[in-house]
């Protein structure tokens, strides 16, 4: 599927899992190098920049937080030239949803006084993808807190596998976000001898909302660590409880099976079982036995 969208003195092609014939037709409109259109048919497991004649492709990942329906990261290819901007994906992204609709409005652009180009569109279409990774950071904030309120209320077991699985979100996050910074050092140079010398200063802007992003990933995994030993704490301690009590109740009625044993022995003479009160005497020196542990147990503050 392609969808356009144009300004002046620019448009952006957007392709989604585009078809070979799609792929072609793009090419030979917007006179896009042939050699860098060999992997748009298909997602590949790198992030890139290459420049080639007229044209630069960036390939850039971005992590998947809420949705179930799409297995490992969103990828997009950002092909620039000159007048254009053409990016392919594979799946529905909401933040290039949203730039799209204020690309139709103008108010993307118009927001600024710089001449529209390929490479301003690109540094616009990169923070809109920032500011939805933001949203995201959000989102796990918020679980963060969902966890810290679930440790408090007593569902230590409950919230075991939700910090395993907002742990594994965050590492996914992290891997994929920490090769933008490799790739937009290599596209600065390339970008800024297509367009103008001072081009670089915006990707510099981009690094910078990197680092602030970051920032706020090692901080979440930092908290989410801090959760994970309290509540492995808490989960400690209640076993511990636990085990105790077993085995002080362990204790208690050690004695009375003994006595039960002893008395239950097919002797001849067995002191109390022949007598009339025999049953009440063997219960009342099972209860005193156990009356006794019990006492000492309290007096040491062992529960």
């Amino acid at each position: 599927m392609i969808e356009r969208y144009k300004d002046t003195g620019v448009t952006w092609v957007d392709l989604m899992s585009p078809t070979p014939e799609e792929i072609r037709a793009v090419m030979e409109e917007y006179n896009i190098p042939p050699q860098l259109l060999g992997d748009l048919s298909g997602p590949v497991p790198r992030s890139e920049a290459t420049a080639s004649e007229h044209a630069i492709k960036i390939t850039i990942d971005f992590p998947v937080v809420k949705r179930k329906d799409v297995e490992g990261s969103h990828e997009i290819k950002f092909i620039i030239t000159k007048n254009t901007l053409v990016t392919v994906r594979y799946e529905d992204i909401t933040a290039l949803h949203k730039f799209g609709k204020e690309f139709e409005v103008m108010t993307t652009l118009k927001r600024t006084t710089k001449s529209t180009n390929g490479g301003f569109l690109f540094i616009a279409m990169m923070s809109a993808l920032y500011d939805g990774l933001s949203s995201k950071l959000d989102y796990i904030e918020s679980r963060l807190n969902t966890i810290e309120q679930g440790i408090f209320e007593e569902r230590e077991r409950e919230m075991v596998f939700e910090i395993s699985k907002t742990g594994q979100t965050l590492i996914t996050f992290k891997q994929i976000l920490f090769s933008h910074k490799e790739v937009l050092e290599v596209a600065e140079p390339m970008l800024t001898k297509m367009f103008e010398k001072g081009f670089g200063s915006h990707i510099q802007e981009l690094l910078v909302y990197y680092q602030y992003l970051s920032r706020r990933v090692s901080t979440s995994n930092a908290a989410l660590q801090e959760l994970r030993d309290t509540n492995d704490s808490l989960l400690s301690t209640k076993q511990n409880e636990t085990m105790k009590v077993l085995t002080i109740m362990a204790f208690i009625t050690y004695p009375l099976t003994l006595i039960s044993s002893v008395f239950g022995m097919n002797t001849e003479y067995t002191p109390f079982v022949a007598g009339p009160f025999g049953f009440w005497i063997i219960i009342c020196i099972m209860t005193a036995s156990a009356s006794a542990l019990f006492i000492y147990f309290r007096y040491k503050r062992w529960f």
